[in-house]
């Protein structure tokens, strides 16, 4: 048997493990492609989890949740996964933000378990201009007469050396970075633009080491929440009328999203109506689907999902000084962002590695593609006729798929219990509703052999019916069955712009973006970087950390003529 995600009972008994032991106290520091920004932008993101007893990277926690707060409340989120400490994603700041400062707060949940948890240790500010709207942050913009006075600063320290040079415009430059120390060094890589606004002041990754290592003792933790050492735990409620809570406790609550079936997980519902999804990190934003299995004929419920941010305070946040004379600046950089939006950038991206799992390996899948076949317009002729892995049988008055399986001896028999069947990898518990879907909008049946277990449930097979389309055209679910959006983990991307062609107007403000650079002791690496089609100061900011949890920063000019 496969067993799929059987870490339910570990993670339930961590919190009781860790309790009798020194709690581990994460804290999270994001550094940004830059700290101005337009609304509209991207804002591109590099996470360090550490752990706050050693100052080193904490392998523990593998999601990292970010807030985005105004002065009057949160505006906006994202979600990042951690691989040994170290995360990369990005969130897009919505056209309707008011011109403003506004806060960006990231944790885990393991670290604000703790009582008196700050969420500002490894806080920013990011200013914030909208381009479309004359609105403001209310109190929070004040017109200045003069251009303000630049408060951030950018210190170097540690070993990592960073060259740059000059360039002339629409080329290519080279930027060199060099390990000059005995340990390894793993940092973020910005190229912004200098165009004179300055950025709001704010800590580095030098001054998040200090606190964190001056941290007073904790005063206690919340045993009730459970680490996320695997991935994300979805959780989820049950609504319905009273007493619903009682009825359906123990029985089993799925959720799934479109695809290939990597995203299915299921769990039982507690006494209280709730349920808890042990996730190894769903990417992306997407539909999520989630069902009750079993409820019966007579009982009206539904699951619904439960927001996993906290909203945390995000202190008092300084007023934006906006200057009349940067009509021009902000004008290009609006113009950036659209040209961004319009023209294809998702181009200049490169996908990093993403740490995932896969439920079902391909190896072991028998495919039908049925325009190989005769067509049929019975779905249930496909098993009598051409398919005979899988059989149609009533179990209980119910019709049920069953897959064969292997014995010891090479022989084949059918289980008695039914096959998980998917459509376009969501969970179809009432076979019989596939039974009756149209076969001709169909394009192919992967059949798997093996048992899985999800969670607590097992199944003896799995029949995955892929349509054309990918998005379960014509399926009519259960009314208790819900469609729910979910934000899912950013994807790790470094905007290289190694795509930008010369039919591009570029008047991108970051020409270069990497989250995730690594250099051993003594080693040396050259990046290349695309320059815009205007000219201007730009800024080179390295900043990250070495083995020892030391940090590590670096500043250089690249002038663009």
């Amino acid at each position: 048997m496969r067993r799929i995600l059987s870490l339910y009972l570990l993670l339930l008994l961590l919190p009781l493990s860790l309790s009798g032991t020194e709690r581990m106290r994460e804290r999270v520091y994001l550094s940004t492609d830059r700290d101005v920004y337009v609304a509209g932008d991207r804002v591109w993101l590099s996470a360090w989890c550490l752990d706050a007893a050693t100052g080193r990277l904490s392998a523990f926690s593998k999601t990292a949740y970010v807030e985005v707060h105004s002065p009057t409340g949160l505006v906006h989120t994202a979600k990042i996964a951690l691989d040994g400490g170290r995360g990369a994603g990005f969130l897009t700041l919505p056209t309707t933000l008011p011109t403003g400062n506004y806060r960006l707060l990231a944790y885990t949940r393991l670290g604000a378990s703790e009582e008196g948890f700050d969420p500002l240790s490894g806080a920013r500010t990011l200013s914030v201009f909208n381009t479309f709207s004359t609105e403001r942050v209310e109190g929070g913009v004040e017109v200045v007469a003069q251009v303000p006075e630049a408060t951030a600063s950018i210190p170097a320290s540690g070993s990592l050396r960073l060259d740059a040079g000059s360039a002339s415009t629409a080329g290519t430059t080279r930027i060199r970075l060099t390990n000059e120390g005995a340990e390894a060094l793993s940092f973020s890589l910005s190229v912004r633009h200098d165009d004179g606004i300055p950025a709001p002041a704010g800590k580095h990754i030098a001054d998040f080491i200090r606190d964190i290592r001056t941290l007073p003792a904790a005063q206690g933790f919340d045993d009730s929440v459970v680490p996320e050492y695997e991935g994300e735990i979805l959780h989820a409620r049950v609504i319905g009328p009273d007493g619903t809570a009682a009825r359906v406790s123990g029985k089993n609550a799925f959720i799934s999203s479109p695809g290939t079936g990597e995203n299915i997980y299921t769990e039982a519902i507690r006494p209280d109506g709730t349920v808890r999804f042990f996730t190894s990190n769903i990417y992306g934003d997407r539909e999520m689907f989630l069902e009750i299995e079993d409820l019966g004929q007579n009982q009206t419920a539904h699951l619904e999902l439960i927001s996993p941010f906290l909203n945390l305070p995000a202190g008092e946040i300084p007023a934006l000084q906006l200057y009349a004379g940067w009509a021009r600046e902000l004008e290009l950089r609006g113009l950036g962002m659209q040209l961004e939006k319009n023209f294809n950038a998702d181009t200049l991206y490169a996908a990093l590695p993403a740490r995932t799992h896969r439920i079902f390996d391909e190896r072991e899948c028998k495919r039908y593609v049925l325009d190989d076949y005769t067509r049929f317009p019975v779905m249930e002729e496909l098993f009598i006729e051409f398919i005979p892995e899988v059989r149609v049988r009533r179990m209980n008055h119910v019709r049920g798929l069953q897959v064969w399986q292997p014995d010891r001896l090479g022989s084949y028999y059918f289980t008695q219990g039914s096959a998980l069947v998917l459509l376009d990898g969501i969970p179809v518990l009432d076979h019989g509703k596939i039974l009756d879907y149209d076969p001709l909008l169909v394009k192919s049946v992967d059949i798997y052999t093996d048992s899985y277990l999800f969670g607590i449930r097992s199944f003896p097979g799995v029949v995955n019916f892929v349509t054309y389309k990918g998005s379960l055209p014509s399926m009519q679910f259960d009314s208790q069955v819900r469609v729910a959006d979910f934000q899912g983990c950013a994807l790790p991307l470094a905007y290289t712009c190694a795509g930008v062609g010369t039919d591009y107007p570029d008047y991108r403000q970051t020409l270069y973006w990497h989250p995730l650079l690594t250099l051993a002791p003594g080693e040396s690496v050259e990046l290349e970087c695309k320059t815009p089609a205007y000219s201007g100061r730009f800024d080179v900011v390295a900043e990250g950390l070495n083995a020892r949890g030391e940090a590590v920063s670096a500043h250089a000019t690249l002038n663009v003529r």
